[in-house]
């Protein structure tokens, strides 16, 4: 009867989803405890910011599995078959990426945040939005130089992967070096909202790059940005207050508040997607209002086992983040490395971010002491503060090998490890000489 019903091809892609899925879980509990692993190391003999710690023991994993490969090619194709199990794409972008956005935005302080809002806004949307096209435009001429054919549309593609900012590391320094307060919260807002920004961005343009016309037309553009972003933002407000209705009814219940905290941040984010928003942005807007309810209005005890509960989960899922960034490059094809090409695009990376930041802040910021026009220091910081993380890497591997899939992952590892390790090491002096402490 059971054969009757669905079919024995039916019966098997069952079987083979729940094999795979089995497969993924244990993949991702051998990268959890490989996450711990790295954690201690970090802790008890590098003792660096956990963010930089990661990036390097990763770096020296993927150099030591190059090695199995070349001397150890069966351990290596049972290691190989671990890595293929994991769906990278759908982990991140479907998994993980939501938890990490709400995690960032509901500690976010947001009456300091109401007081840098302009410059926030600016910096968020009109700095990444320059960023993408920067990166995209010399991206495009640097690889023609170079005697390779990529397409515009596909360079802006990159160009919108690579222009988000990932804070973690940068203002755990901060915290260290007692940076301004005003400074930090620029970096923090921005680097939130840009997130779901540079998403909506690289979603608009990757339906670009797969249309048959490669239409980049202002209007085409406009409405796909604005339905995603908007919308997000104001799904993303909505959910929030009917979180807060909820928290209400719970009161000092501690255990339900993270409940209610859990269903906005997977419930609210499919939802947005099912919608056509930005899921991403909605899950930054309802974490903004969650959080500044709870900060304001919940006891101590929701407060405490909230913040601790999310803290938590955002440092579990970073830590398996960068342990994946380590894996992933054993997949792609050594054809399309080019160390040349790397070193010429981080530079582009760097130039694009000073340009974005330069921008909306002479058209923003005029009231600096001494500065009217331009504050180099706080500039030079915000440039080099930078960092790119995990979300660039998340939507790199969502690029089809088409379009290059495998070169721009090869592409923003490099930015992602000189922005973390070179940029996240030197930025804590850099503070220190340019004086923009409290």
């Amino acid at each position: 009867m059971f054969f009757s019903k669905i079919g024995k091809k039916q019966y098997k892609k069952k079987i083979n989803a729940f094999c795979f899925g089995l497969a993924m879980y244990q993949s991702f509990i051998i990268l959890l405890a490989v996450a711990l692993l790295f954690t201690l190391i970090n802790k008890r003999i590098l003792k660096l910011q956990l963010t930089i710690g990661l990036m390097i023991m990763g770096m020296m994993m993927s150099a030591t599995l190059l090695l199995v490969r070349e001397f150890a090619p069966q351990w290596f194709a049972h290691l190989l078959h671990l890595v293929e199990n994991i769906d990278f794409e759908s982990f991140l972008m479907n998994g993980i990426l939501s938890f990490l956005l709400f995690a960032g935005s509901i500690h976010i302080n947001v009456e300091a945040l109401k007081k840098e809002r302009l410059p926030v806004f600016m910096f968020s949307i009109l700095g990444t939005i320059i960023s993408t096209f920067v990166i995209g435009y010399l991206t495009f001429v640097l690889f023609g130089l170079l005697g390779w054919s990529i397409p515009l549309v596909h360079c802006l593609l990159f160009g919108a992967l690579i222009s988000p900012t990932d804070p973690i590391a940068v203002l755990a320094i901060f915290k260290d070096y007692k940076v301004r307060e005003d400074i930090s919260i620029k970096i923090e807002g921005e680097s939130l909202f840009n997130d779901g920004i540079g998403i909506v961005l690289f979603l608009t343009v990757s339906q670009l790059a797969g249309s048959q016309s490669g239409d980049l037309s202002f209007w085409s553009v406009s409405l796909l940005f604005l339905r995603e972003a908007v919308g997000g933002i104001l799904f993303g407000v909505l959910i929030g207050y009917v979180a807060t209705w909820l928290l209400k009814v719970f009161k000092s219940d501690a255990e339900g508040a993270i409940l209610v905290t859990l269903v906005v941040a997977t419930s609210g984010y499919a939802v947005a997607l099912v919608m056509g928003l930005s899921g991403a942005l909605a899950m930054v807007a309802a974490g903004l209002v969650v959080g500044s309810y709870i900060n304001k209005h919940a006891g101590q005890e929701v407060r405490e086992m909230t913040g601790s509960f999310w803290k938590i989960l955002d440092s579990v899922f970073n830590s398996v983040l960068f342990v994946l960034m380590g894996l992933v490059i054993l997949l792609i094809d050594p054809a399309v490395i080019s160390f040349e090409a790397a070193a010429f695009v981080v530079l582009i990376v760097l130039f694009a971010r000073f340009v974005s930041v330069a921008i909306p802040y002479l058209l923003v910021d005029k009231r600096v002491t001494g500065f009217p026009w331009f504050n180099p220091r706080i500039v030079t910081i915000m440039t080099w503060s930078g960092l790119r993380g995990g979300l660039a890497f998340a939507l790199a591997l969502s690029v089809d090998v088409n379009n290059h899939g495998h070169f721009f992952i090869f592409l923003t590892y490099s930015v992602v490890a000189f922005s973390i390790i070179v940029q996240g090491l030197t930025i804590g002096q850099m503070v220190k000489k340019l004086g923009v402490s409290r």
